[in-house]
């Protein structure tokens, strides 16, 4: 995996995670951003300059948002009640869409240049479905990706163990499982874009790695990506005195 800058956009440093999708991102068609809540890295400022870098480098962008309800497991994991989780997910959720709609402005973007979305938007689009439908069948029949699941899932109440308690303990098998729908939400999204926003190919943008990508890209699972479906890691280059 090779690390470019992309032409007139040297604040970010990108990583393709594949050959395939380092062409899909040569080509630069479409980017969707993945904005996480409870995340410090996703402040105000931050945003700004990822949606900008994403408007001048791809032909079409569009931000992804966690759902409320699969976002609020994390934090239930944790032993907090549902609703005070869900209330928690939810005001998290407004603070990141509300960063979003606050770049589009200085951006002057046009209403629904750039797409903002929630996972929770397509629980009852026929194609989000089907690919749930065989990412849920995968955790529950291949135990390697059950487990690379897991892993990821306990990476991520982790975080919040950091973010709310300010300590780190280890996480629990039975926290990571409670926690294990927020990834299985996000996969659709990792395995065919295309057909969930009707773009010809896409990427996937995150701030670092996504170890369980890495493997369904490299033939480790029964579940695969599109051929028309890429990863990219996006980071900000400390040269650029940023």
């Amino acid at each position: 995996m090779s690390t470019t800058v992309h032409a007139d956009t040297s604040s970010f440093l990108t990583s393709p995670a594949t050959d395939n999708c380092r062409d899909i991102h040569r080509r630069g068609r479409h980017v969707l951003l993945g904005v996480s809540p409870f995340n410090s890295r996703f402040s105000d400022a931050y945003i700004a300059r990822l949606v900008r870098w994403a408007h001048a480098a791809f032909a079409r962008v569009d931000v992804l948002l966690a759902g409320e309800r699969t976002a609020a497991l994390q934090l239930e994991a944790l032993g907090t009640p549902e609703g005070k989780a869900r209330y928690k997910a939810r005001r998290a959720i407004r603070r990141n869409r509300r960063s979003v709609e606050e770049a589009l402005v200085r951006l002057n973007v046009r209403s629904g240049e750039i797409g903002v979305h929630q996972i929770s938007d397509f629980e009852e689009q026929s194609a989000y479905r089907r690919f749930l439908a065989l990412a849920t069948t995968a955790y529950e029949r291949d135990p390697a990706f059950r487990g690379a699941c897991l892993e990821m899932a306990a990476k991520a109440v982790l975080g919040r163990l950091r973010t709310v308690h300010g300590r780190t303990t280890p996480v629990t098998a039975a926290q990571a499982e409670h926690a294990a729908p927020y990834v299985l939400a996000e996969l659709p999204f990792f395995l065919h874009t295309p057909a969930l926003l009707g773009v010809e190919e896409s990427l996937l943008a995150y701030h670092q790695r996504w170890e369980l990508g890495e493997r369904i890209f490299a033939g480790s699972f029964t579940l695969t990506a599109g051929p028309h479906q890429g990863y990219l890691t996006v980071t900000e280059d400390a040269s650029a005195g940023i």
